[in-house]
């Protein structure tokens, strides 16, 4: 379980929704079928049957799966279709990638109908597995496998028992869903990528590019109230003098290039961090930078996530260990927090680690002002990650540590990742990327407001770029298993 204790959570989870009317699809009046008097089972079903869960998946690998259903009077079962029946069942239901059958059992008079949706997950879906350890929130989030080979990447969405309710095959990075149910992602494929907004059906909505043909980062996009978006987007520079640091005279660099898109494609704002910010606060990731370099030169900023502020943005840099607020009126940095320090730098309070922020991800601000990041701690001698909460001074310029989360199950995290703090104060943890290799490895957690663990979603050789909640009342169950039935009514890949 996660460590609680003064100044440290263990946490990750979001406000609590209603079970039954986030999970279940109009089962009907009545309480839920005993388990001892109505069940069903299939080899391989995931999470084993229980009354008060109605979604499920299967590895069928594109052939039938044999049901067996149980109905003890005056309960009955109906399996896929056929008749309602009490007694034993074995019914065996054709199957295919993406496709869905229900189980439905009735009882007495008032009791209800109560359907159960198993659906077949594709052979190369993530393997995974989900423990819980208690209430879940948020109802639902979203996950991607962002780094395996282009064609095994999906799109996911999870719900409170760790089932992948929704999914999209495709180079997908980051997906979210906004608060009108459309689904936003990264359309990661190398010269074409780009961001693109989705609807539940899998169609194309429309693609959100950047402006002026610097190519799209794929790390993060956001939605604003007005229509328009922010975006990121590479910057190269050439002919930079990089030698103070070990690098060429006449260097390639890349930098970052934040701007505000209107709706109708118009540029609203730009900022360019060579303008801003000195190749000296790049700091101790030089080394790495220089033995690492990207097609278009030394990543000496590395900008991963951007988050509108009234008038200003908060932007995080991970090769620059910091986190900035930039004023976009004059493009002027307001504060640092992290990083090698400089005349904007925050002093930092309450922190026992005296090097705050290292490689950190997906900085968001709240609506109480606070500040949250996931910060990796990448290759700092003190390495275990964490979800961070700062209370931000401007005025006095500080930074006042409120709670650093941590896992003990999670010691390192080399990139990647996210934290995301509810209204409830719960908090939903993509750990990014926990091993090396080919085949590493990543979990997703949930955590009480006191630091206990309700659950641990882990994928076994593949790991996740980003976790968000899904907004409360974007989308349902019903809606999630149409989007499913529409992209695989003629075959799902």
């Amino acid at each position: 379980m996660g460590g609680g204790r003064t100044g440290t959570l263990a946490v990750v989870a979001l406000s609590i929704l209603a079970l039954a009317g986030q999970l279940s699809a109009a089962p009907g009046a009545g309480a839920q079928p005993p388990a001892d008097q109505a069940h069903f089972s299939v080899v391989g079903l995931k999470p084993t049957y229980d009354p008060q869960v109605h979604d499920y998946v299967v590895r069928c690998k594109n052939g039938p799966v044999t049901v067996e259903a149980s109905a003890s009077a005056p309960w009955q079962a109906a399996v896929s279709g056929h008749p309602y029946a009490s007694g034993d069942q074995s019914v065996v239901v054709p199957l295919r990638t993406g496709r869905e059958f229900s189980v439905s059992f009735r009882g007495a008079a008032g009791s209800g109908v109560h359907r159960y949706f198993v659906r077949c997950l594709p052979s190369d879906f993530p393997r995974y597995t989900f423990t819980k350890g208690g209430p879940v929130s948020p109802g639902f989030f979203t996950a991607d496998n962002a780094f395996a080979p282009r064609q095994h990447r999906y799109a996911m969405i999870f719900d409170t028992n760790g089932v992948p309710v929704w999914w999209n095959h495709g180079p997908a990075e980051g997906p979210s869903v906004l608060s009108d149910g459309r689904v936003l992602w990264f359309h990661s494929n190398g010269q074409a990528s780009k961001f693109e907004l989705h609807g539940l059906n899998g169609g194309l909505i429309r693609g959100l590019p950047t402006v002026g043909g610097a190519p799209v980062d794929g790390h993060d996009l956001q939605v604003l109230a007005d229509g328009s978006y922010l975006v990121g987007a590479h910057s190269q520079q050439t002919g930079v003098d990089t030698s103070a640091y070990g690098g060429s005279a006449n260097a390639d660099v890349a930098n970052a290039e934040l701007q505000q898109v209107s709706p109708q494609g118009r540029l609203l704002w730009d900022w360019k961090s060579q303008n801003h910010l000195s190749l000296r606060e790049t700091g101790r990731w030089w080394p790495h930078i220089l033995a690492h370099p990207i097609t278009s030169g030394y990543d000496v900023v590395h900008w991963n996530s951007i988050e509108p502020r009234g008038n200003a943005v908060i932007a995080s840099l991970r090769a620059v260990d910091a986190i900035y607020k930039i004023d976009k009126r004059s493009g002027s940095i307001a504060w640092k927090l992290g990083g090698k320090k400089t005349s904007r730098s925050l002093k930092v309070l309450g922190d026992p680690n005296n090097y705050t922020l290292g490689g950190q991800h997906d900085a968001r601000v709240h609506p109480d002002g606070t500040l949250t990041a996931f910060d990796n701690r990448s290759f700092l001698a003190n390495d275990q990650p964490r979800a961070v909460q700062f209370s931000i001074n401007q005025n006095a310029g500080t930074a006042t540590l409120l709670r650093s989360i941590t896992d003990p199950e999670i010691p390192v995290s080399y990139c990647c990742g996210s934290a995301r703090r509810m209204p409830n104060q719960d908090w939903l943890i993509d750990w990014g990327q926990e091993t090396t290799g080919a085949k590493a490895n990543g979990a997703i957690g949930g955590y009480t407001t006191e630091g206990e663990r309700t659950f641990l979603l882990r994928f076994k050789t593949t790991f996740s770029y980003r976790a968000q909640p899904v907004p409360p009342d974007a989308v349902t169950p019903n809606q999630l298993r149409k989007g499913m039935d529409a992209m695989c009514a003629s075959g799902c890949p």
